[in-house]
């Protein structure tokens, strides 16, 4: 393999061979090294054994980023022609990298992939699985589904194993083309193999959270090999550290979970094996942990009356939920954050005196100090579960503080914010974030719990004023709501919230540099005003309308002047006639419109303008209209 020795050197700088001078010299390199292998591969009398390791050659000058494409077919060529297993491997490992969605060569390779799949020599067959089970081309896997089941009824369990493997693959991709065959794949649940056993339970993890409706049917099996697992009947290559099967274990426990919701005659019948799984794991150690944490999470995703009924138990056999404390008091980190999240998956109606103690209380409390922040975040969920209308203060105060900890901790990039005709929406992508969840958690307790309405819009302000870049329109948007459709918070009113928005919003515009507060707050200051400046007789709608005036003159920000146009307009149409102040008009005519319009015709930032311009000019008619 010199050639991959050079090319490594040359790309990455190893001082095991001379490396290249500069990016130039890598360059050159690069391309006198796939002129080299283009000659080679296209040698029609080489050996296979010769092109595999142009195969492997080809593979590591993808991964560099280079056009290897040329490869394509030389590595159909060896996927057919190969007879040892590391040729072929090769050359479907080449295909699969190397060609795409619509490719016409794809055509060849499914036909490579059928002969493979009904050889005679399981050597073979496996390999084609193991590329299927990789396979992300979706005009390939419908005329593979047929194959692939019947590779379930092979006589060796490696092709068994990977078939049901394969088959997950295509079912995360394309549901519609297994869900027909469900009844088939469930046949390979009572195989005599663990090992293909184990992965129908992997594939059926995948499938129940779509189709749990569908698969009640699944229960007697889970039950019986659960029990087996139990009983020790799997070969002892299983076990880990005396536990017997424990990811088999926890995979039927998910799988159960599922099953179970809000179905009292499933969770019945699963509830004593579950049980028995518990009895098994209590005195255990290592991965009997995790089978602990999974039998707590499935009892409580049961149908409730199955926990309710656990919980009234005083023993330590009877009722798991005892267990907890064992785990959430522990000194050991790993064991504490194990029971706290105990904690988390246990429905608050269940909890009881008899195991939340005041020791327990205690190590949940020494948990929100932890230097440890997975421990401290669990934490904060569980208090978030605890909320009532008594200890709401404290708790949201918690909240918030870990809010604005991490604010400094985890700097995001500002989001792109989009203004004009769609200035509510935001570019984001990517998984919820912590901030992001801790936000939505506080924005939730504060309308159902809170204590009374200026505290719950001094938080909102703050919120929307301090947020940074996880505070977006959508955030400003439910809060929003709160004051559209009232809170749910007993000691709230809806009324009384509006006013004091109203109020709020004015005093923060006449006493702030609002110029720097951010699109989500100017946004529901604004809105508030336009919408509910009529709430409260302490304030005119002339002041109102008077107060935005002055904003539109003190920032020459467009997408600020487009949001106080529109509260503008809103506030119009609810004022007296001849009620508009002609130095309102005269500044929205004279000085925003006549701006965007010049701005308009130079053509800078002309969709923005636009829009400003128009609801100037709307303003403008409205204000006519009921003079």
């Amino acid at each position: 393999m010199d050639f991959s020795r050079k090319l490594l050197s040359t790309l990455t700088g190893s001082q095991d061979t001379e490396p290249a001078r500069s990016a130039e010299d890598a360059t050159a390199f690069s391309e006198e090294s796939i002129e080299a292998l283009r000659s080679s591969i296209s040698n029609p009398n080489i050996a296979t054994a010769t092109m595999k390791e142009n195969m492997l050659r080809l593979i590591y000058g993808d991964m560099m980023g280079l056009d290897v494409q040329f490869g394509a077919i030389y590595a159909l060529q060896l996927a057919q022609s190969g007879q040892k297993v590391s040729e072929k491997r090769a050359g479907y490992l080449a295909c699969y990298l190397l060609l795409h969605e619509g490719n016409e060569l794809n055509i060849m390779l499914v036909n490579t992939l059928q002969k493979d799949l009904t050889s005679s020599n399981y050597h073979h067959v496996v390999v084609a699985l193991v590329t299927l089970c990789n396979m992300t081309l979706p005009d390939i896997l419908p005329s593979m589904v047929s194959h692939v089941l019947v590779a379930l009824t092979h006589t060796h369990e490696s092709v068994r194993k990977r078939a049901l493997i394969a088959l997950r693959n295509f079912y995360s991709q394309q549901p519609n083309l297994i869900v027909p065959h469900l009844d088939q794949i469930r046949e390979s649940l009572f195989d005599p193999e663990p090992s293909v056993m184990s992965a129908a339970l992997g594939f059926f993890s995948l499938a129940v959270k779509d189709h749990s409706q569908e698969m009640k049917a699944l229960v007697p099996a889970l039950v019986r090999i659960l029990q087996q697992v139990i009983e020790g009947k799997l070969p002892k290559g299983y076990s880990y550290h005396g536990t017997p099967a424990p990811w088999i274990q926890i995979r039927c426990l998910q799988i159960m979970a599922q099953l179970g919701q809000q179905d009292l005659s499933a969770s019945t019948v699963m509830t004593p094996v579950v049980m028995a799984a518990f009895h098994k794991a209590r005195n255990g150690v290592d991965a009997a942990f995790g089978i602990l944490f999974e039998i707590i999470r499935t009892l409580n995703r049961f149908h409730p009356e199955i926990v309710l009924t656990l919980c009234q138990f005083k023993d330590k056999s009877r009722n798991p939920l005892l267990i907890i404390p064992k785990f959430a008091t522990s000194s050991n980190q790993i064991l504490k954050y194990l029971g706290i999240s105990m904690l988390c998956q246990v429905h608050p109606n269940a909890w009881s005196d008899a195991w939340w103690n005041d020791s327990l209380l205690a190590a949940v409390v020494d948990a929100l100090e932890s230097r440890d922040t997975t421990i401290q975040r669990r934490a904060l969920e569980l208090l978030y579960r605890m909320l009532t209308l008594e200890n709401s203060e404290n708790i949201i105060d918690r909240l918030v503080h870990a809010f604005f900890q991490g604010q400094d901790e985890n700097r995001e990039q500002e989001p792109q914010e989009l203004f004009g005709n769609d200035h509510r929406r935001v570019v984001r992508e990517g998984p919820v974030s912590y901030r992001e969840k801790i936000l939505g958690q506080i924005l939730d307790a504060a309308e159902r719990f809170g204590t009374s309405e200026e505290k719950y819009l001094d938080l909102m302000v703050d919120l929307l004023g301090r947020g940074g870049s996880i505070v977006t329109m959508q955030t400003a948007e439910r809060i929003m709501l709160v004051l559209e459709k009232g809170a749910k918070s007993p000691a709230m009113n809806v009324v009384h919230l509006r006013m004091l928005a109203v109020q709020k919003a004015l005093a923060y515009l006449s006493a702030q540099d609002y110029k720097a507060a951010t699109p989500a707050l100017a946004y529901f200051l604004f809105w508030v005003l336009g919408e509910y400046g009529q709430e409260t007789e302490e304030v005119s709608m002339v002041s109102i309308m008077e107060a935005l005036g002055h904003s539109l003159l003190t920032n020459q920000d467009p997408s600020t002047q487009a949001l106080v146009l529109t509260a503008l307009t809103k506030t119009a149409l609810k004022t007296a006639p001849n009620a508009v102040p002609a130095t309102i008009r005269g500044v929205v005519a004279g000085q925003v419109l006549n701006l965007h319009s010049a701005k308009c015709i130079s053509g800078c930032n002309m969709p923005m303008h636009l829009d400003v311009q128009q609801r100037a000019q709307e303003f403008l008619m409205i204000a006519e209209l009921i003079s």
